[in-house]
């Protein structure tokens, strides 16, 4: 079994249980749902380093992020204007104007923590009339007595004003849909 995270305000209730309160090691396996192994570790940091639950001096592993707060706000606002934007695209925004070098894996990991895929453009033609297209609906419904006789090609969605990126950023979970005017 993989060992498992236990939060510190967690780790903090067990020393106050035990002095305070007056539980037993048992008592306060049952109640926080903790393995024995666990209390007495805690129990001896606490006593060991004067308070701490954890051990002081722990950092963070891994690499500080080399992008701001600032940056990543200025990245989206670039999505927002133009969600079919290339990586590279956003590499040269962000050394231009906010004079910030950034490699594309970076940008990559920066979007993929941000929660935005990159995945296919769901477009609609800008001519696109939800009335017009309701009226044939139904014409179609009048003249045709059952729906699986009819095969229907989609390629309304293609004029000479959209885009030819075929790729575009949007949130996990939602569609990227062409928002071009």
């Amino acid at each position: 079994m993989p060992p498992y995270h236990i939060s510190c305000d967690l780790k903090a209730r067990i020393p106050v249980m035990c002095y305070q309160l007056a539980y037993s090691v048992k008592e306060i396996c049952e109640v926080l749902g903790v393995k024995k192994s666990l209390i007495y570790q805690v129990l001896q940091c606490h006593r060991v380093h004067h308070g701490a639950v954890t051990p002081p001096g722990r950092r963070k592993a891994g690499r500080c992020r080399l992008l701001t707060s600032t940056d990543i706000s200025f990245i989206r606002s670039l999505l927002s204007l133009n969600h079919t934007i290339y990586l590279d695209e956003i590499q040269e925004q962000l050394l231009s104007r906010r004079n910030t070098r950034v490699s594309i894996m970076t940008l990559t990991c920066t979007l993929r923590r941000l929660h935005l895929s990159n995945k296919d453009v769901s477009s609609r033609a800008i001519e696109r009339n939800i009335q017009d297209r309701a009226v044939y609906m139904n014409r179609i419904a009048d003249l045709v007595p059952d729906s699986n006789m009819l095969m229907f090609g989609d390629e309304a969605s293609k004029d000479e004003r959209t885009s030819a990126r075929r790729r575009g950023w949007s949130e996990r979970g939602t569609r990227c849909v062409q928002r071009k005017v």
